[in-house]
This record gives C-alpha cells, sequence and structure tokens, in this order.
C-alpha cells in the first residue's frame, strides 16, 4: 500500500516508430559537424634560445635576433634574417654534446632532432658532395656525443630568403630554412650517417637500435624529471 502508482493510469500517447525514426534523423542531419583541428604541428630543428650565433657585430644569442639582423652563413657570406619565429615549451629529447665535437666551444645539451652539417672529407668520398646534414641524434657515439636527460625547451626558428647554413658556437654549423621548403642539401637517413661517421672516425659506434633504446629510457625518465629539470637556469641542466 505504501507504493506509488500516481502515475499507474495517466494517459500516455502512443509511440510511432515511424515518426520518432524522422525525428531522430533530422537531429542528427542538424548536428554539427565538428571540424578538423587546424593547431600546426611542432616544428622541429631550430635553436635553443641561448645558442651563440655569429652576427655582423659578433656572436649573439639566437634569442635576440630579429628580422633584418645579418647572420654569418657558409657559402652566403652574410644574409639578411627574413622572421624569427618562437616556439612554446615543450618537453625534447636531447643530446649531450662535448666541446669540440662539432666544433663547438663549449659542452652543450642539444636537441635530438637538430639538424646540423657535416663538412667531412669522408662525405665528398662516399656521397661526392662537400656538405651534408645530419640530425644530431644519428651522431650518438661520435666524439662523445651521446642522450642526455629530456628537457623543456623552447625553440627559435630563424628564417631566409633562402635556405642556408649559419655560423654558430664558434664553429658549429646550424641548418636554418623554411619547414616546409624542400631541402637542396643532402639529408642523410639514419644509416647513412652511421656509415659517414664511421668512416670518418674509424671507430665502433653503437647501433641505431641501442640509441633509440636509450631515449626512450631517458623520456621516460624525464616525464617526472622535467619539472625539477625545468627550474634550473640554461646550463646547469646539463
Amino acid at each position: 500500500m505504501f507504493l506509488d502508482h500516481m502515475n499507474a493510469f495517466y494517459d500516455f500517447q502512443p509511440v510511432s516508430y515511424k515518426a520518432d525514426a524522422f525525428v531522430a534523423a533530422d537531429l542528427v542531419a542538424e548536428r554539427p559537424v565538428a571540424k578538423p583541428s587546424e593547431t600546426p604541428r611542432s616544428r622541429t630543428g631550430g635553436l635553443l634560445p641561448h645558442t651563440m650565433v655569429e652576427g655582423e657585430h659578433g656572436y649573439v644569442q639566437a634569442r635576440n635576433l630579429k628580422a633584418g639582423d645579418l647572420v654569418c652563413t657558409l657559402d652566403g657570406g652574410l644574409q639578411e634574417v627574413v622572421a624569427v619565429k618562437h616556439s612554446v615549451p615543450r618537453l625534447t629529447p636531447m643530446m649531450h654534446v662535448p666541446a669540440g665535437a662539432l666544433g663547438n666551444d663549449r659542452a652543450m645539451d642539444m636537441p635530438a632532432d637538430q639538424i646540423v652539417a657535416l663538412e667531412e672529407h669522408v662525405a665528398d668520398a662516399l656521397f661526392d658532395v662537400p656538405v651534408v646534414l645530419a640530425k644530431l641524434v644519428s651522431l650518438a657515439g661520435y666524439n662523445g656525443i651521446k642522450p642526455a636527460l629530456p628537457q623543456r625547451m623552447a625553440r627559435i626558428h630563424v628564417t631566409f630568403a633562402e635556405e642556408e647554413l649559419i655560423w654558430g658556437e664558434c664553429g658549429m654549423l646550424f641548418h636554418a630554412a623554411d619547414a616546409e621548403a624542400e631541402s637542396g642539401y643532402w639529408m642523410l637517413t639514419l644509416n647513412e650517417s652511421r656509415q659517414l661517421v664511421n668512416g670518418a672516425n674509424g671507430q665502433d659506434l653503437p647501433d641505431t637500435s641501442e640509441i633509440v633504446e636509450k631515449l626512450s629510457a631517458n623520456i621516460q625518465l624525464g616525464a617526472w624529471a622535467a619539472p625539477a629539470i625545468s627550474a634550473l637556469p640554461f646550463g646547469l641542466a646539463a
């Protein structure tokens, strides 16, 4: 007797399956279609803000470059900067580059996807070109270059009227080009760059699978270590 039957004898409208199907179809047709995200993908390469770049009046940090500045390039002399774009900081796999490993005068931690130029005589012997490009990750084991803990870093993307190789860190060559432009230089694959370095130094280098495995381990470790690392000033996290 204590059950609530107040709705038991209400008059309900009969259900029309056909009518409900048309209503449902109209609702689906009116539902706005989600547009694909227009957020651009993060660009690879670029310079770290504290990287020293050779300009018209000496070396300046990449963070201080602006459109109109003149920068020293490999084969074009002083070239004018067309645009400078700053990317937001993100967790970046890093490689440790000892002083003198690639012409740099100080030890540095650099992004693993940093594109650098190699002027080895072996490049001419193997590929019949004087200069080749390679990603830094592919040079692990060369002159002490090795994976390092990832860091949360911003990037500086410098653009010129044409693709350029710019001088920095007292003897290092950095690749600078539009993200969508096709490179006029020979970009080595991972295996090609290993052959080049091995031929240049005549040394036994770690296998490519070992490099990838170590970078993956560093990324996992850096996921919880990054907040503490990012709080340190540049240069102290190395």
